[in-house]
């Protein structure tokens, strides 16, 4: 029963934090690794009580999620528990949500979408796409616990862009959508 649950909330929390993402704007190139920050510390699995104490820092609870944020670089990652307290999905987070395109530094095109299929290997998209992507958001596969869902992006500085669903970190492409 709670793997029905739970896999109804998966693309509830996928559509939703994409939403945020898609509705961002500007940013600063220059601090992405920092921006990155906190949200390479989280991982997949890690219990609360570690994560607070590898962050180090107080949450704000919000939507049935945790925000963390660093001071230093103002962004952060929201991290979604699950019954159990262990981390189900981590999304990146800024206060000012029109920074989380900015950490993306791409020139692609709606045209491009056409060239990505389902299945494909993150390096076939890398090398249609020109540039890495952007990891924003990792969630439990519920269909497999061992091959994580994640989302990267691609978007140009003018707010367009692309944003790919993968099986894996880096793995196949299991959806696909461009931003204007």
């Amino acid at each position: 029963m709670k793997k029905i649950k739970f896999s109804r909330f998966i693309p509830a929390v996928i559509f939703s934090l994409s939403l945020v993402i898609m509705c961002s704007g500007c940013g600063n190139n220059g601090a992405v690794k920092d921006a990155y920050n906190f949200y390479n510390k989280v991982q997949l699995g890690q219990s609360k009580d570690d994560v607070d104490n590898t962050l180090k820092v107080t949450p704000k609870e919000k939507d049935n999620g945790f925000i963390y944020s660093d001071k230093d670089t103002g962004y952060g990652v929201t991290v979604y528990y699950d019954s159990d307290n262990f981390v189900k999905t981590k999304a990146m987070y800024n206060a000012d949500n029109t920074k989380i395109f900015k950490l993306s530094n791409a020139t692609v095109t709606e045209d491009q979408v056409a060239s990505i299929s389902e299945g494909m290997t993150y390096d076939e998209v890398k090398t249609i796409l020109g540039s890495e992507g952007k990891e924003t958001i990792t969630t439990v596969n519920p269909e497999d616990e061992n091959n994580p869902i994640s989302m990267m992006i691609w978007f140009n500085d003018d707010e367009t862009g692309i944003y790919i669903t993968f099986n894996g970190y880096e793995g196949t492409v299991r959806d696909i959508k461009y931003w204007k």
